[in-house]
C-alpha cells in the first residue's frame, strides 16, 4: 500500500524533474493526426489508419518505459504496471476530432507560448494521457508499493460514440478495473452526465437551394457553413440581406454563395444568448431571404425555426433537472442530396429525461414540416452519488492541493464514465483555477476550437492531485 506522505513528499521534486520531458513527450503524441474515422475502417483498424497509427505510437511509447502492452484488436490499448489481480484504471483518448478552421498555428506542429502548449489535442485528450503514463513512471521509478496493478487504457473513439470500449466491454476483451479515472473533463469529480442523442434530419430543401454545406462532426459547434441558392443576383441578396451580422455573400456564377460565420466550440456547451451554429446562421438568413423575396428555400426556414436556440424550445424538447441542467442541442452536420438536407445534430439531455420525450417531440415537430428523423443513436445518463467513498477519497486529494473546496458537478460533455463500469470522470482540466491563452483570440484555445490550449502549469499541478488520488484509491480499493 503506498504511504500518501512519501507519496507527497516526492511528487513535487519528481514532477519539477521531469516537466520539460513530459513536455517533449506530449509535443511527440500531438504531432500525429488521429481523426476516428470508423468508414475507413480495415481489420485491426477500426477507426482508420490514422487512429492505428496513433494507437502503435502510445504503446511503443509506454512499451519503452518499460511497462506491459495489450493491443486489443485495434479497439483501444493498454499499459499496465504490477502484479495485481485488484486493479485501478486510468482511461483516456488518442482520437481528436478535426482541425477545422482559423488556425493560426499549425495544429499538429504543437509548439509552446507563454507557458501553454499549442495544437490539436492537447488537452483532449492526448495531455491526460501523456499524464497518465508519467504517473505510472513515478511510481515505478520511485518503488512504491501499491496492492492495485495500475492499468492506462487507451481509447481510438471517444469522440464519435465510443464504440471502441462498448466494443472491449461488450466482447470482455480484456480486464475492467474496480475503479477507474476518466481523465477528460475538469476538476473536481463530474457526478452526472447528461444523456447523449445523435440524430439526423432529412428536410426538403427548396427548389432554389443549390447546395448547403457545414460542419465535420456533431459534437462541434461549426464555424462555418456555406449556403448556395439559385433565382437571384448578388445585389439583390445584398439589398435583401442588408444588416444581417454574422454573414457574408458572393456570386457563383448566376447563383449567389451565403455563408454563416459562427463560433466553434464543443456541442454540449453552447452560449445561453446566442446561437453560434454556423449552419443555423446561413440558414436563418435564407429565412429572411425567403420572406422578402419569394424564393423557394424552405428548408433553411425549418432549420432557423428549428433551432431558434440551442436548447430545443422550438422543437417541443426543451427541458432541465436540478442534477445536471437543462437540455442542450446542436447543428453541427449539414450536406444536400437529392434536393434534400442532410442535417446531424448532437443532444445532451438531463439525466432524469427520458429518450423517448425528445423522439416524440422531434418526429411530431419534423412530420409537420415535411422532414423525417432518419437516425438517432442513444446513450444514457451516467450518475454516481456524490456521497460515494471513491468520490470522496479523490475530492480528498483534490482539496488538498489546491485548497478549493468546490462540490462535485454535472455537465453535459460525456465521457468513458458512460461505458467503463466503475468509471468516475475526475480532471484533469481546472475549472475552477485554470489559467487561459490570453494571447489568443476570442474562440481560440478550447478543446474543440483553433489553437487548442493547455497551460502547462496547470497541467503539472492536475498531475500531483492524480498522483495523490490513486494513492487515495489504494487504500479503499482491492483486498490487502
Amino acid at each position: 500500500m503506498a504511504d500518501k506522505k512519501i507519496v507527497e513528499a516526492l511528487a513535487d521534486q519528481w514532477i519539477a524533474d521531469h516537466k520539460q520531458e513530459m513536455v517533449e513527450e506530449l509535443k511527440k503524441w500531438v504531432s500525429h493526426p488521429s481523426v476516428s474515422r470508423a468508414d475507413l475502417a480495415a481489420p485491426g483498424a477500426p477507426f482508420g489508419p490514422d487512429c492505428r497509427k496513433m494507437l502503435d505510437f502510445a504503446l511503443e511509447r509506454c512499451a519503452s518505459y518499460g511497462f506491459k502492452t495489450e493491443d486489443f484488436e485495434g479497439y483501444c490499448g493498454a499499459a499496465t504496471y504490477g502484479e495485481s489481480k485488484d486493479e485501478i484504471g486510468m482511461v483516456c483518448h488518442l482520437d481528436v476530432v478535426p482541425e477545422g478552421n482559423f488556425w493560426i498555428h499549425q495544429p499538429y506542429a504543437p509548439i509552446e507560448k507563454e507557458g501553454f502548449l499549442i495544437g490539436r489535442g492537447v488537452g483532449d485528450n492526448k495531455g491526460p494521457g501523456v499524464m497518465c503514463l508519467f504517473l505510472m513512471r513515478f511510481f515505478k521509478e520511485n518503488n512504491i508499493p501499491l496492492r492495485n496493478t495500475l492499468r492506462l487504457m487507451l481509447g481510438c473513439a471517444e469522440e464519435t460514440g465510443m464504440a471502441d470500449f462498448a466494443h472491449y466491454v461488450e466482447h470482455k476483451m480484456g480486464p475492467i478495473p474496480a475503479v477507474s479515472l476518466i481523465a477528460d473533463a475538469g476538476f473536481p469529480a463530474c457526478y452526472a452526465q447528461k444523456g447523449g442523442y445523435n440524430a439526423a434530419f432529412s428536410i426538403p430543401a427548396g427548389k432554389n437551394i443549390v447546395n448547403f454545406v457545414g460542419g465535420s462532426v456533431r459534437n462541434a459547434i461549426p464555424d462555418t457553413a456555406v449556403l448556395t441558392v439559385s433565382g437571384i443576383t448578388l445585389a439583390d441578396a445584398q439589398k435583401a440581406l442588408e444588416g444581417v451580422e454574422r454573414i457574408s455573400l458572393e456570386a457563383d456564377g448566376q447563383n449567389v454563395k451565403i455563408t454563416g460565420h459562427g463560433k466553434a466550440g464543443h456541442a454540449a456547451n453552447p452560449a445561453e444568448d446566442v446561437q453560434n451554429s454556423a449552419i443555423v446562421i446561413a440558414a436563418a438568413a435564407a429565412a429572411l431571404l425567403e420572406e422578402k423575396t419569394g424564393l423557394d428555400l424552405s428548408g433553411c426556414k425549418t432549420i432557423a425555426h428549428a433551432f431558434v436556440d440551442a436548447f430545443g424550445t422550438n422543437l417541443g424538447i426543451a427541458y432541465a433537472d436540478e442534477q445536471s441542467g437543462k437540455l442542450t442541442i446542436n447543428a453541427g452536420v449539414i450536406q444536400m442530396e437529392g434536393g434534400k438536407l442532410h442535417l446531424d445534430i448532437d443532444i445532451r439531455f438531463p439525466v432524469t429525461m427520458k429518450s423517448e420525450t425528445i423522439t416524440t417531440g422531434m418526429e411530431s415537430y419534423l412530420n409537420a414540416n415535411g422532414a423525417d428523423l432518419i437516425e438517432a443513436n442513444i446513450s444514457n445518463p451516467y450518475y454516481i452519488d456524490p456521497q460515494d467513498p471513491k468520490v470522496t477519497a479523490l475530492l480528498s486529494a483534490y482539496r488538498s492541493v489546491t485548497g478549493d473546496m468546490s462540490e462535485p458537478y454535472a455537465m453535459g460533455g460525456g465521457t468513458y464514465s458512460r461505458v467503463v463500469p466503475g468509471g468516475i470522470t475526475f480532471g484533469p482540466g481546472m475549472r475552477k483555477m485554470g489559467h487561459k491563452p490570453e494571447f489568443l483570440p476570442e474562440g481560440h484555445g478550447g478543446a474543440h476550437g483553433p489553437d487548442e490550449a493547455l497551460c502547462i502549469q496547470d497541467w503539472l499541478t492536475a498531475f500531483k492531485i492524480y498522483i495523490l488520488s490513486v494513492a487515495q484509491l489504494d487504500e479503499v480499493t482491492g483486498e490487502d
